[in-house]
């Protein structure tokens, strides 16, 4: 029988006695989240071959409440060679993305220069695939339990600091009135005064429902999600294309494009209240000649856009991970790709420590971490507002940018590197 890594942690008394002896400590962690980020940590810890008492909570209510979520992810050349290395990808399922067309949607002249990203100039299969979260979730949960790892559904949890460790206790009373059903399975699953030596939260839920954090921007900006189908097949081709009221991102998915088209709020509520022929009209007036003809849109629904970052992801012995620790634009589709990063960082030190070397250990994390997150915040954000200034002669030196960064293949290679791989020193 395959040995579990997540069995119960060791009692205070165990612990002790363990000490007493010489024996190193595993650090015990608690990864709060079971979404693709704390599994593929979670994952990566076992391959590592880390000897953590590590323990997963997530608070929806089985393991397959969150498969239908139809929602398209990009996901970067490197994250699938990552997730690969985990057994965790879902191959079958993802569709290619061999060139990537950037360009602007201005008046005269300025609408001309674009950026082309191409595989084969990088000497890749692909730069990067679109999958759909529940088909990438349903692969690293299959990991997940072939790798010995439980997670313990239905646990809504908190975590409160201590001195040397953290608390975790379930977030809901099930000894109040009228306590839910959850509530009595949140305290089966996480015993109140349990303690760890590291609580890692992996749950970051969307922008409008987060707290403010550090860094903290509202785009006035709403994404549309939908499907739309070209008279021209893609082969591959991914289309980023900025407007004056927000980007445009075309994705192959299957034999269409799973659209991601941000406009202000009042536009959104209008475009979905519209007849979908008019919003198509709408829509291809916006797109480049390269992705042909549109032929048919479908509108699924919208969330609202902002930056919600903390400057540093680590206080004392609680890291944030994902969506916990920034919630990005979802231009350039970096925000995923930056989570498993940070997954994958933080579990290469974890499996080099014992409990007493857990502290220095997020230490290094916090500041190895930051030159990539640093780029990739500014880089959104740049993106995400700089094709809206509409000041006299912006949209000309935003298409000379454009032009020379098309001209500039060093340039191009290393921007093409960092979105793919991430900040290498």
């Amino acid at each position: 029988m395959r040995e579990s890594c997540c069995t119960a942690p060791a009692s205070a008394a165990e612990r002790r006695d363990g000490a007493a002896a010489g024996g190193a400590l595993a650090p015990r962690v608690a990864v709060v989240g079971a979404g693709p980020v704390g599994l593929s940590l979670a994952l990566q810890m076992r391959q590592l071959g880390s000897t953590a008492e590590l323990q997963v909570f997530d608070a929806q209510p089985d393991a397959q409440a969150a498969l239908q979520d139809p929602r398209v992810l990009a996901l970067s050349e490197g994250s699938r060679q990552m997730l690969q290395a985990l057994r965790a990808w879902p191959a079958d399922a993802a569709t290619a993305i061999r060139q990537i067309h950037v360009s602007q949607h201005a008046p005269g002249l300025s609408s001309l220069p674009r950026v082309m990203l191409r595989a084969e100039e990088a000497a890749l299969p692909a730069l990067g695939y679109t999958v759909r979260y529940g088909e990438l979730l349903g692969a690293l949960q299959a990991a997940a339990r072939e790798a010995g790892i439980e997670v313990r559904y239905a646990s809504p949890v908190r975590v409160r600091e201590l001195a040397q460790s953290v608390l975790v206790e379930p977030a809901g009373d099930p000894a109040r009135a009228g306590g839910t059903d959850a509530d009595q399975r949140a305290a089966q699953a996480a015993e109140p005064g349990q303690e760890f030596d590291l609580a890692v939260l992996a749950e970051g839920g969307a922008f409008h429902d987060q707290a403010q954090r550090e860094l903290h921007r509202d785009y006035g900006q709403t994404a549309l999600i939908g499907q739309l189908r070209c008279d021209r097949p893609h082969e591959g081709l991914a289309v980023e294309r900025f407007t004056p009221h927000g980007p445009v991102a075309l994705l192959p998915r299957g034999a269409d494009y799973a659209l991601v088209w941000c406009v202000p709020p009042e536009r959104a509520q209008e475009l979905l209240r519209q007849e979908p022929a008019q919003a198509l009209r709408a829509l291809q007036q916006l797109l480049p000649a390269a992705c042909g003809h549109a032929l048919e849109l479908r509108l699924f629904g919208s969330y609202p856009l902002g930056l919600n970052a903390r400057l540093r992801t680590r206080r004392a012995r609680t890291v944030q991970l994902g969506n916990a620790a920034q919630t990005l634009h979802p231009v350039a589709g970096q925000g995923l790709n930056l989570g498993l990063r940070d997954s994958a960082a933080l579990a290469r030190l974890l499996a080099e420590v014992d409990a007493a070397g857990v502290g220095a250990a997020l230490r290094r994390y916090d500041l190895a971490r930051l030159p990539d997150r640093a780029v990739l915040l500014g880089l959104t954000d740049l993106l995400a507002r700089g094709f809206t200034w509409n000041l006299p002669g912006a949209a000309a030196l935003r298409a000379g940018a454009l032009a020379a960064l098309s001209a500039a293949w060093p340039l191009r290679r290393a921007l093409q590197r960092h979105m793919l791989f991430g900040w290498r020193s």
